[in-house]
């Protein structure tokens, strides 16, 4: 039997068929464009090592063995061209590709913007149809640039593009004062729910995470900004900030995405592996993803 989850994890082209399939975004020009740190492009890699490296299939929380978890790995896209809108084309052509194939796909981020790409294809490969989804992050992302694709914009593009429903849509987490009125008020506008950061930590995450997910309906996804965790979880990010989830909260809510068959869609975005110590933050978000697979083989009976 398996013991590592490094022996699970096969290239795309050896598994057609899988319950899940990883692909890295290696992005970020996006986060460059507001003003944040270079380095997010180099974050796939770094997931990945992580994820291969500590992780084992066994889960004693919930007792449950991955040991017959097929996992695809569609690799890294190729991200290079010097047009931005470009490279978001790729993202979305390839997304829908993969979620044509596989009933689930774990986004290895990558700049925050990838989503607004990642979230279309979502959307093709399901017909056209808006979809819900939870963004588990300090900030909203839904500034109004319509010229821009950027790390702070992708939210605000989904909503208004009607790409995502708004009454299916969570803002999970958003910091106090880092997230303008104006912002705020566009998601009130788009009938979309709000949880401060100060309510989860208050009265948990699985409240608002199960209550979110019902809101998602039948098609969705979770995009996991790490910037989302306190500094002192996670450094190596683009836009640290000293308050934010534990790593606790990050892996309760990973878990209960990987058990609800309607989250398509499961991303860790704005690793920043330039910026980590002894490779803290990209082993947190191995961690998150370790526990979105154990919901899902949870889901599937195991």
């Amino acid at each position: 039997m398996p013991t590592f989850l490094r022996e699970l994890i096969r290239p795309a082209a050896e598994l057609p068929e899988a319950e899940v399939c990883l692909v890295g975004l290696p992005l970020d020009f996006g986060t460059v464009l507001e003003g944040g740190r270079p380095g997010a492009i180099h974050a796939p890699d770094a997931l990945r090592r992580e994820l291969r490296r500590y992780h084992k299939t066994y889960n004693l929380e919930h007792n449950v063995d991955l040991s017959d978890l097929r996992i695809a790995d569609a690799g890294n896209l190729s991200l290079l061209h010097p047009d931005h809108a470009t490279n978001h084309a790729t993202i979305r052509r390839r997304l829908g590709e993969l979620l044509g194939q596989y009933p689930r796909v774990v986004v290895l981020g990558g700049s925050h913007d990838g989503s607004y790409s990642t979230v279309r294809g979502l959307s093709d490969a399901s017909g056209g149809q808006p979809v819900g989804g939870i963004n588990l992050d300090a900030h909203a992302d839904v500034k109004d640039k319509p010229d821009l694709i950027s790390s702070g914009t992708p939210f605000g593009k989904l909503l208004r593009q009607q790409v995502v429903a708004g009454s299916r849509f969570t803002e999970l987490g958003l910091h106090s004062n880092l997230n303008t009125k104006e912002d705020i008020d566009f998601l009130h506008q788009q009938q979309a729910t709000i949880v401060p950061l100060a309510h989860v930590q208050q009265s948990g995450m699985p409240l608002f995470m199960e209550r979110a997910l019902h809101r998602v309906g039948s098609t969705g996804f979770v995009s996991f900004d790490i910037d989302g965790c306190a500094e002192a979880y996670a450094p190596a990010v683009s836009a640290p900030s000293a308050d934010g989830f534990t790593p606790r909260q990050a892996v309760e809510a990973a878990f209960l995405a990987g058990r609800h068959e309607a989250v398509r869609l499961f991303e860790v975005v704005e690793l920043n592996p330039v910026f980590d110590h002894d490779n803290q933050t990209a082993r947190l978000g191995a961690t998150i993803i370790t526990a979105f697979l154990t919901g899902v083989v949870k889901s599937l009976g195991g």
